[in-house]
């Protein structure tokens, strides 16, 4: 049994199988499994003196799936605490119902027993159930496991099941914990989702506006294999930057400095030349960061530049070097530019900054002025900083969280978020052997990062460092330049074709839903709801149904998920309730089916109008290309 369980979990989280196969034999817990019912499974843990079953195991399992289905049997994706005798969890997996159970363990001893009980190859194999052990449970984990449209649009229905009272009198405050992480990426992620809709939008437009200089400008597969050094330190523009800034200056030439946009104008100040500087911001202000540059200092600067930032940021970068890379949304993949590569998983350049020097292989890290919190004067940003040391726009939804130094700091919402990403990509950089140091001496706390002063950093690093070479930069040719540019305007007038089709389909079912909410009005009206013919509300379901298959399946409509996801997610989490809403009678029944067509109003009359915008814009930039 645990070894076929155990070939199917290498396959997806190969880290987890080697954790479960170290493990020769039981040492904490033992097993009591009855000869006469085989699924009548006790676990005795030792060390703590407790039964995992009071009584009897069976029976409390069978109380357990009872009252789960009685509540819960609608809900597609299921959250568990502990893997218990892993029972209840196959009987929950015979529901046709439950898309996937994620199921959070504490001890890998416990899920090493239940891997040798019960036999979950299938359900491994299809993807309806993943364990995940609590030590490995970070950031990244959660963050991957949420933000998917398929999980997105159930998240108002999310609920921490504890697999018995086993859990609840030994990891009570891990379940607080947990619980608390699930809910706060949970908000973090709708609240994303719902501004990402404008700010794709934007991004679109700007992209599109961009597309001809980024195919005139450096690649970035080409820089990326043109490392200067083996140390890299991302320079942003918290507080602490400028106390650091004699040791930067003094020490540059062993250094690859990854400037943000807003640390540029300080850096020039002091003289400091940056060998890279990244800017993503789509808003015009960003721009500013690029005015009265120091041509001379800044000549072999290369600035690496988002295709989704605002124009003006790229005007004002004419007469320097520049590379515009792209972002990794579906809008941008369509165009199939990988030469230009893919930058800005997170939502700062600083994350934008600290992705180029992972994937360059830089094998010394820092990060500096990145203290992700208020100064103890409140002050927000570095002295010389553009817009000044105190931004307004960081003193809401404020609160305190663990500090460089230990005790706490105070942050703010956008400011965690931006931390949020370096604690899923340091351990990504880890395992490929890159060390990662904060060296900010202030602010919050990174978890993953050694925590060590700049000064220290630069005697670890510059004994065995020679000084930084010159790095030299290609761009292509201007035949291939042409070729890309024709493909693209191309690949755009075959979006617009599908894109207008599948729009033209769209406002035909919401014509065919009015329609038929004009006829519930009206039986409603009179009271003659039952009277109502079920088929005839399966009928425009049906017609709804093909158009979510359209947004599933289609190639073109696919690469838009980043415009249309969040139009509809609002809509989207409001059907999921309606879906895990108990119906008894035929009543309930069709009370349920109507409610489906109503809530679908809203929902084909915002993605109607997220397509046309999408159209609009390409229609309007394609002659700039």
């Amino acid at each position: 049994m645990l070894e076929n369980n155990l070939i199917e979990i290498m396959k997806i989280d190969p880290i987890l199988g080697t954790k479960i196969h170290s493990i020769s034999t039981n040492q904490r817990f033992e097993v009591f499994i009855d000869e006469k019912d085989n699924a009548n499974i006790n676990i005795y843990d030792k060390k703590k003196d407790i039964v995992l079953y009071k009584d009897n195991p069976l029976k409390e399992v069978e109380d357990s799936y009872s009252q789960f289905t009685e509540k819960y049997s609608r809900y597609p994706y299921i959250f568990f605490y502990g893997v218990g005798n892993g029972v209840l969890l196959k009987l929950l997996l015979g529901l046709n119902s439950i898309k996937k159970i994620f199921v959070i363990e504490p001890n890998l001893e416990l899920l090493y027993i239940t891997l040798n009980l019960i036999d979950f190859t299938e359900e491994i194999k299809d993807n309806r159930i993943e364990f995940i052990l609590e030590e490995d449970f970070d950031f990244k984990r959660l963050y991957g496991m949420l933000n998917n449209m398929d999980i997105k649009a159930w998240l108002r229905t999310y609920q921490l099941q504890i697999n018995n009272n086993y859990y609840l009198e030994l990891y009570k405050e891990n379940i607080i914990s947990i619980n608390k992480k699930f809910t706060d990426m949970i908000k973090r992620i709708i609240i994303a989702s719902g501004n990402d809709s404008n700010d794709s939008l934007i991004g679109l437009d700007h992209h599109l506006q961009n597309l001809s200089k980024m195919i005139d400008s450096y690649t970035l597969n080409n820089i990326l294999k043109n490392r200067n050094s083996d140390n890299a330190v991302v320079v942003s523009t918290g507080p602490s930057l400028y106390k650091q800034l004699p040791l930067l200056k003094k020490f540059q030439k062993y250094l690859t400095i990854l400037s943000v946009d807003a640390s540029l104008p300080i850096l020039q100040k002091e003289g400091i030349k940056p060998d890279f500087v990244f800017s993503m911001e789509r808003v015009e202000a960003t721009a500013k960061f690029f005015e009265n540059l120091d041509k001379e200092l800044l000549k072999d600067t290369l600035f690496i530049v988002s295709s989704v930032s605002h124009p003006q940021t790229i005007e004002n970068l004419k007469d320097m070097k520049i590379a515009i890379s792209q972002r990794p949304f579906g809008y941008i993949k369509m165009f199939k530019l990988n030469r230009w590569g893919n930058l800005g998983l997170g939502m700062s350049a600083a994350n934008m900054a600290f992705d180029f020097a992972y994937i360059s292989k830089f094998q010394n890290i820092a990060l500096i002025g990145q203290d992700l919190a208020f100064a103890e004067d409140g002050k927000t940003h570095s002295k010389g900083a553009i817009y000044g040391e105190n931004e307004e726009q960081y003193n809401t939804n404020t609160f305190f969280i663990k500090g460089f130094y230990g005790k706490k700091v105070k942050t703010s919402k956008v400011w965690d978020l931006f931390r949020g990403f370096f604690e899923r990509d340091i351990p990504v950089a880890h395992k490929d052997n890159l060390k990662v140091y904060n060296c900010t001496e202030g602010g919050a706390y990174i978890n993953g990062a050694e925590h060590i002063s700049f000064e220290h950093f630069l005697t670890k690093i510059i004994e065995t460092s020679n000084p930084k070479k010159e790095i030299k930069f290609e761009i292509i040719g201007e035949t291939l330049k042409q070729h890309y540019k024709k493909r693209s305007k191309k690949l755009i007038l075959l979006y617009i074709e599908r894109l207008t089709c599948i729009k033209e389909r769209v406002e035909s079912v919401f014509l065919e839903v009015m329609k038929m909410i004009e006829e519930l009005e009206e039986l409603n009206k009179n009271n003659n709801l039952e009277t109502l013919d079920d088929n005839r509300l399966l009928e425009v379901i049906a017609k709804i149904d093909t158009i979510k298959d359209i947004l599933e399946d289609d190639r073109a409509i696919r690469k838009m998920t980043n415009i249309t996801d969040p139009i509809i997610l609002n809509q989207e989490l409001l059907l999921a309730e309606i879906v895990v809403k108990e119906a008894k009678t035929d009543m309930d029944k069709k009370v349920k089916l109507v409610d489906w067509i109503y809530e679908h109003k809203s929902w084909l009359f915002f993605l109607a109008g997220g397509i046309e915008n999408i159209l609009f814009l390409m229609k309007k930039n394609i002659d700039k290309i």
